[in-house]
């Protein structure tokens, strides 16, 4: 029996579909929470396209759902992506918290999480590359 982790986006607009896409070739299935199209069901995405967002448990990771209009549900993962997101979740200049959850700020943010991925294949090594090179983006405009 096949172990997966439990993946789940967070996204915006077409980025979170964009970000759901990319992973779940990558790792298998996953959960979004925003917009996407049904054909992402045939590449192994599990959509919430009703499910209004709450809250981040970024600790463990978890993300507060309201599915039906009153009541909260805490959806636990493995590993949590937060795409287009507009409110600051982490501190300054921080991208990734203990190797479980990225946060990407826009389309740029993404490309550079994708090539992290290409790069190097697994979780931590990526997003460890992620925070890295954001952090380097980061330095490089202020």
């Amino acid at each position: 029996m096949a172990y997966f982790e439990r993946i789940v986006v967070v996204g915006a607009a077409d980025l979170g579909a964009r970000a759901a896409a990319g992973l779940a070739r990558r790792f298998g299935p996953v959960h979004l929470i925003g917009p996407g199209t049904d054909a992402l069901a045939e590449i192994g995405v599990r959509r919430y396209p009703l499910a209004t967002v709450r809250d981040f448990d970024l600790d463990t990771p978890a993300v507060i759902v309201d599915n039906d209009g009153g009541r909260l549900q805490r959806l636990v993962c493995d590993r949590l992506v937060v795409v287009g997101w507009p409110v600051p979740l982490l501190p300054a200049n921080k991208w990734v918290i203990d190797g479980k959850v990225a946060v990407a700020g826009d389309g740029a943010d993404l490309r550079l999480l994708s090539t992290c991925f290409d790069t190097n294949g697994l979780w931590r090594p990526a997003l460890a590359e992620y925070q890295f090179r954001r952090q380097a983006g980061a330095d490089s405009l202020a």
